[in-house]
């Protein structure tokens, strides 16, 4: 996904002494997403210094609890998204799942009830990437699960 101008919000994983960015663990336009994404980066990653930004402002700053579970060296380029972090349980009821296929740009509507009956609460979104397959070229992944928040009526 490339970077446009309403990515406002994002969450930046550091070392503990902010010389290495580890990776970019969240990168949203809403900001209900943002705090979401920012209470799942607190809970799966102690030991290491996270930053939530608004756009260039830094809104909040934060070492982690705890000691380092994941090596920083084996984190290989990161996430521009909340894929790697965000479990199916930290869904809300406003909250929508869309697939897009990586091989032929198709999107498509997932229901996260569906997926949290099928993998469970628990399930992180990088392993229920790996099971979807894109319906209009038939092929198992790469697949990208986004949030987005339902519209207001």
């Amino acid at each position: 996904m490339a970077k446009t101008a309403e990515d406002n919000f994002r969450i930046e994983v550091w070392d503990r002494e902010e010389k290495a960015l580890s990776e970019t663990i969240s990168r949203s336009p809403d900001s209900t997403v943002s705090q979401a994404a920012w209470q799942a980066a607190i809970r799966r990653r102690p030991g290491m210094l996270l930053i939530h930004y608004n756009s260039r402002h830094v809104m909040e700053k934060i070492l982690t609890p705890g000691e380092v579970k994941i090596p920083p060296q084996t984190i290989i380029d990161g996430s521009v998204h909340a894929g790697l972090d965000v479990a199916l349980g930290d869904l809300r009821e406003w909250h929508v799942l869309r697939a897009w296929c990586r091989s032929c740009s198709h999107h498509a509507t997932v229901k996260p009830a569906g997926l949290i009956k099928r993998y469970g609460e628990g399930a992180l979104f990088s392993s229920v990437e790996r099971a979807l397959f894109c319906t209009n070229c038939d092929r198992g992944g790469p697949v990208r699960l986004e949030i987005h928040k339902l519209p207001r009526n």
